[in-house]
């Protein structure tokens, strides 16, 4: 039981009082405990019954028990430290009050709820503002005297004493060395100027109750550093009350002189956002805040305070409880704090009171990491060594410097330029970015497979010998050496290694070192990941980050682009200890790391896991496909076609429909449009229409325009297409540029995108060409605006120029073009700009994150150091109505063409997603299952569920099954826990099987397991499980690593390595117990299996993780179930316009209308080798998919093929370019034919071997000659 009740001894007494108190977000209900206790002298029985909300919201046994209370109880309090939004189940214990009828004193810091809540306490003002002081106050005397107060105006004992509230100093230096009324000026005077002096803030009630061991650890760490300590007690919020100046003023008083910083970097160890609560408001709405932090433009740090002991943390592979996540991590990304390790953790001591307890290595790395962002910010430029560091993954020549939508190289020589403009030591700028690859290509990378071993000492940056690895290897806790040999032998291993000594590939410049991650090694010993999921890095991996640290001597370390392998090493996903394998390898070394911006869960991980300060970079320009090559050929003959039939010319629709045969023959069309190889030209010709609109939606989609460069905003076309595809959805409030364009020349734009072959009754044109011109129309407007540098007064007069009468309709969206959406734009250049104030240890602006072209131009400007949201608003509102009509259409589309319910649904959910929709994908787990989320009364929370019964759900309740990934496990373990809920309640229900899926698989695998032999205790709770996931502490689902590497055989193999990776179960019950095989009689019944996508900035060909999770789900349910289950794909990139597509209609579409697109490749060509990189990744991932589930057809293989491998000028851009990757594409190809999956002409065959042979003289010539 989480409540506790105590009284003060005198149950002998006739008077009784009860008191309920909860206190939320300050897990200190223990204080009125003590002073309940100390109250014994009062003649009367004084009971209290106390709980911290945190506890209350995990245990419903104890809520229950305060609710009984309550309902005894003479008065109930809750002191909340933000609003009621914190305590999920404020809204219930409320009803409970006002049922009971008593008096009920809330204090929060939102003023206006507690106004809210004035009149729920009963008594005068004078009374009320007599409790708000002591709550305020707070400690253990004035917890008293709110018992007094109780004592004396609800139990009528007038002789009770009541007194004043006792006002503690509310902000002030401590430092275990300073006695009460010591000389702050003077301490602040005697600090070394020639060291580095770092800020510690913490909350001042542990000062007032002596409760800072944890606070004189830290002193005592930094101190030992070197750094000077600036220790400041404080209240955020400023209040009469208390006498808080607020934290604003005390960082003045304290942190500045002279309008300069007097420290380096400062430590927060305070939960929620300081910037929001330094800020309070009154109810007056949405206003700016006043960042305090941007004015310091130090490095803050935020050392986590968990809520839990010790014991609970070091069991915990997550590392934090759903509150513990949110207050002391995501909140404070809100203010751009660097996410750093556990300092303290909560303990009870032998009186029952909480106590801050800490571990010494998890202070000291705080410590460590604070000195060593402290002494960068005190560093010249010319001083300042800095490594950036580029991913290869896998560890292939091809794919050095592989970023998500960025060009690695270009953005490299950009830094390189900055840096010296602002005084770092560089001795070359590169005249292109190629330059780059080549120096990195003369020297050595992970790839070693073409360098003669001879010439490895002199070709690579340095050789590290095992006598000075070992003085590192002793350095790492016990646990980790121990993994290591066991995963790889003793030192030095095989991997990046040559007679013993450790290769370190790169190169310097001046006081910069251009290096390469290393090699992960799961691609060398592929085999072992059948088995085993525990791999840990290999000793190379070690050597290189601690020569980067100790051999180069670096101060920061930059990780270019999204992204790498260190945050994905074992360990726990969020408050790492020191067996944690990311807090092992970077140790304290200052962390920068450009990250792309619609990629939320995977920059969290590496921000919450890495210490980083991120820089969100903007995706590509998105361009519109529009028609090419064939398609446009059978996009104007169906015009053509259409217009003929209704004006009557038999011999010209007679031709045409032969034409239209003969090109979707020449386009292998067939199945895309319902029919079979062999079909009639007139069956052709009946489906001219849906034809038609195929054609219309691929033309209409919107695919990448090249790559973005690090700092550098769009310029031309590309500048044009921005706007475009910026304001082709709604932005908020905002409409469409595409649909207010459409609206001033009296088109309603939904209509005609819904109808495409329908006519306009006014002019006979097909809907589908009046899109075409309105889009022509829109762009013409947005030529003319960039010639008129977007300035507000010409571009309007041009909109009523081009436009008419009905211009106004386009006004809004113009004004906001020109007024907020371009300016915007061109601050995309602050992305190098803040980069560059991170590698000098300063403040990077925090900012929110998603995908920009979803209608969120608030994005932008880019470059800021990005957060997520908060995961207790999952599912908001709008996402409700997103997620519910996507499974609608799912459910619709299986009933129309399988002719039943679909009863087994298994989705695979990312933390990604979730954070940029706000839910959708949730929302469509809980609408499919019968459920809907409940919403607290404040903050938009969820705060439970509720069944939505059968009469208006309209259909059977279908069972679902979940594949998370780690990063969901790691940021969302509030939502598997409502999930898991969810599953429990529509298991008790008591309806029929035809009408509850679940309850009918649950009966029937209850009676498998038992006749397999488990009581039928434990079968049912076997049979409850629903959610699976990664191993605890890991990451992945190794199915892209046996692709990658060619280690696989058959569709079993692939199975086997997914549910290795796969089958550990999650839930309130589950913490990742291996259960491989109630995970496979649960995949092996899917009838459906989906993965949605909320926009088309990434595609399925685009990132290997689409393949590795959804296609890995496949080949088990095909492995396990026998057939291939009917895969869907959401699309949401146009949240007002929802469509589904099978996963072989959305291999099409994205063939179709991106990959053959001329538009994609040539948009790729001037961004050189990393540009043809992204060819090596589209063969390898179709080989992925087509090996998993079976969806790459035949022409699509001879498209790529012909496209990009024999047509003379893309092949000889890939030769120039990037001749690895053409190497990579022709191998992959070759194995997709030896595997069967590719039955390719023998002449095609031919011509892939001789390149092939071709390619690896090259790469011989290439190996030895680099040099």
């Amino acid at each position: 039981m989480l409540t506790v009740h105590c009284d003060n001894g005198r149950s002998d007494c006739d008077r009784k009082l009860t008191a309920v108190s909860i206190s939320a977000g300050c897990m200190d209900a223990d204080v009125l405990e003590r002073a309940c206790i100390s109250l014994g002298g009062v003649d009367a029985h004084i009971g209290v019954v106390t709980a911290n909300s945190e506890g209350l919201d995990e245990d419903e046994e104890s809520f229950m028990d305060v609710l009984n209370a309550v309902r005894r109880c003479d008065i109930a309090m809750m002191k909340i430290h933000s609003d009621p939004s914190y305590f999920k189940k404020f809204d219930r214990f409320r009803t409970a009050v006002e049922k009971a009828g008593v008096p009920f004193f809330l204090e929060c810091n939102a003023p206006e709820v507690m106004k809210d809540f004035r009149d729920c306490f009963g008594y005068p003002d004078e009374d009320y503002d007599l409790l708000c002081r002591y709550v305020k106050l707070g400690g253990e005397s004035n917890s008293r005297g709110i018992l007094l107060w109780a004592c004396s105006r609800l139990c009528g004992m007038d002789g009770v004493a009541v007194p004043e509230p006792e006002a503690p100093r509310a902000q002030g230096i401590y430092h275990p060395s300073l006695g009460p009324g010591s000389d702050e000026e003077g301490y602040l005077e005697s600090l070394d100027p020639s060291r580095p002096s770092v800020g510690v803030i913490f909350h001042q009630k542990y000062w007032v109750e002596g409760n800072t061991d944890h606070i004189d650890a830290l002193i005592g760490a930094l101190e030992s550093k070197g750094a000077n300590v600036i220790p400041v007690f404080a209240i955020t919020s400023p209040s009469a009350i208390t006498g808080s100046d607020g934290i604003i003023e005390t960082v003045k008083r304290y942190f500045v002189r002279d309008g300069r910083p007097r420290i380096g970097s400062v430590i927060v160890n305070m939960g929620f956002s300081q910037i929001s609560l330094a800020n309070p408001g009154e109810g007056e709405g949405s206003r700016a805040m006043y960042n305090f932090f941007e004015d310091l433009d130090i490095a803050v740090l935020q050392a986590t305070a968990l809520s839990r002991p010790r014991s609970v943390w070091e069991e915990d592979t997550v590392g934090m409880g759903p509150v513990e996540l949110s207050t002391s991590v995501i909140w404070p990304e809100f203010d751009g704090q660097i996410i750093t390790v556990p300092l303290s953790f909560m303990e009870k001591d032998g009186q029952g009171s909480y106590r801050n307890a800490f571990v010494p290595d998890r202070v000291d790395r705080i410590a460590s990491l604070a000195v060593s962002w402290a002494r960068l910010r005190s560093l010249p430029p010319s001083e300042v060594r800095a490594v950036v560091m580029l991913n290869m993954y896998p560890p292939s020549n091809d794919r050095l410097g592989g970023a998500g939508g960025l060009d690695t190289f270009e953005s490299i020589r950009s830094m390189m330029m900055a840096m010296k403009d602002r005084g770092y030591v560089i001795d070359h700028i590169p005249e292109t970015a190629q330059e780059i690859v080549d120096e990195l290509m003369a020297g050595v990378t992970n790839d070693l497979e073409w360098v003669p071993p001879e010439e490895i000492p002199g070709r690579a940056a340095d050789m590290v010998g095992l006598e000075r690895y070992m003085e590192w290897f002793f350095s790492v806790p016990k646990v980790p050496r121990e993994a290591m040999c066991r995963n790889w032998g003793d030192p030095p291993g095989e991997i990046t290694t040559l007679d013993g000594r450790f290769i370190i590939p790169g190169v310097r410049n001046g006081n910069l070192f251009i290096g390469i991650q290393p090699n992960r090694g799961h691609h060398a010993h592929a085999e072992q990941l059948y088995h085993s999921t525990d791999v840990v890095m290999p000793h190379q991996y070690l050597a290189y980050y601690r020569w980067i640290r100790d051999g180069f001597g670096a101060d920061l370390i930059v990780h270019m682009g999204t992204h790498g392998t260190l945050e994905w090493l074992p360990g726990k996903g969020n408050a790492l200890s020191k067996d944690c394998y990311p807090d092992v390898v970077l140790d304290t070394m200052p962390n920068v790391y450009p990250y792309i911006i619609d990629d939320p869960g995977e920059g969290m991980e590496a921000k919450r896991r890495t210490n980083s300060v991120l820089i969100g970079y903007m995706v590509a320009a998105m361009t519109r496909a529009e028609g090419y090559d064939e398609l446009a050929d059978l996009d104007a003959c169906l015009q053509s076609y259409l217009g003929s039939e209704t004006t009557a010319q038999p011999e010209k629709s007679e031709y045409l429909s032969g034409r239209m045969y003969e090109l979707v023959r020449q386009l292998d069309l067939f199945r895309e449009i319902g029919l079979p190889e062999d079909a009639s030209e007139e069956e052709v010709r009946e489906r001219a229409e849906l034809i038609y609109d195929y054609i219309a939606d691929l033309k209409d989609a919107v695919i990448k325009d090249g790559l973005h460069v690090l700092g550098r905003p769009p310029e031309g076309d590309r500048m044009k297409e921005m706007v475009y595809s910026m304001t082709r959805l709604r932005n908020g409030p905002v409409p469409s540029l595409r649909a207010s364009v459409s609206s001033a020349r009296g088109f309603d734009l939904d209509r005609l995108l819904d109808n495409p072959s329908g006519t306009n009754p006014s002019d006979g044109c097909l809907n589908g060409a009046t899109v075409d011109d309105l889009d022509a129309l829109t762009c013409s407007l947005i030529d003319g605006m960039y010639a008129l540098d977007f300035g507000k007064e010409g571009c309007l007069r041009l909109a009523e120029e081009l436009l008419g009468e009905g211009w106004s309709a386009a006004e809004e969206t113009v004004s906001f073009i020109c007024d907020r959406l371009c300016p915007d734009i061109l601050g995309i250049s602050e992305e190098m700009g803040l980069l560059l104030r991170g590698t000098r240890g300063g403040y990077v602006t925090p900012g929110p994150s998603g995908s920009p072209t979803r209608g969120n131009a608030h994005l932008l400007p880019t470059g800021r150091n990005y957060y997520s949201m908060d995961p207790d608003t999952v599912p908001g509102d709008a996402c409700w109505r997103i997620g519910t009509n996507m499974a609608e259409e799912m459910i619709r589309r299986h009933v129309e063409e399988r002719g039943c319910y679909p009863e087994n649904v298994g989705i695979i959910i990312w933390a990604t997603d979730t954070m940029k929709t706000g839910g959708d994908d949730i929302a469509y787990i809980l609408y499919l299952m019968g459920l809907r989320p409940k919403w607290g009364s404040y903050g938009g929370r969820v705060v439970g569920l509720e069944v939505i019964p059968l009469e208006e759900l309209g259909r059977p309740r279908i069972d679902v099954t979940l594949r998370i990934s780690g990063m969901f496990r790691d940021s969302f373990p509030n939502l598997v826990q409502l999930i898991d809920e969810g599953v429990e309640t529509i298991a008790a229900l008591d309806e029929s099987e035809e009408s509850n899926y679940l309850r009918k698989h649950l009966r029937e695998d209850i009676n498998k397991y038992i006749k397999e032999g488990l009581s039928p205790a434990d079968a049912e709770i076997r049979s409850m499980i629903r959610i699976f996931g990664d191993p605890p502490g890991e990451h992945g689902c190794g199915t892209g690593i046996l692709i990658e590497s060619s280690q696989w055989d058959s569709l079993e193999d692939l199975a086997e390595i997914y549910t290795t990776w796969g089958c550990y179960a999650y839930g309130r019950k589950w913490k990742g117990e291996k259960m491989p095989e109630v995970f496979k009689n649960r995949m092996a019944s899917m009838d459906v299996t989906v993965k949605n996508h909320n926009d088309r900035e990434f595609d399925l060909l685009d990132i290997d993780d689409d393949y590795e999770i959804l296609g890995g789900l496949n080949a088990v349910v095909r492995a396990y179930g026998g057939r291939m289950p009917y895969c869907v794909m959401g699309d949401s990139s146009d949240t007002d316009r929802l469509k589904l597509r099978t996963l072989e209609e959305e291999t099409a579409y994205v063939m179709r209308s991106r990959v053959l697109n001329p538009k994609w490749v040539e948009g790729l060509k001037p961004h050189g080798f990393r540009g043809a990189m992204e060819l090596s990744k589209l063969t390898e991932y179709m080989l992925g998919w087509d090996a998993t589930s079976g969806n790459i057809e035949d022409w699509m293989y001879n498209s790529v093929a012909e496209r990009f491998l024999f047509d003379e000028e893309n092949r000889r851009w890939l030769e120039e370019s990037n001749p690895y990757a053409l190497r990579e594409m022709a191998e992959d190809m070759l194995e997709t034919i030896e595997r069967g999956l590719w039955d390719a002409p023998e002449e095609m065959r031919e011509k892939l071997r001789d390149l092939y042979l071709e390619t690896e003289g090259t790469m011989e010539d290439l190996g030895s000659n680099r040099g």
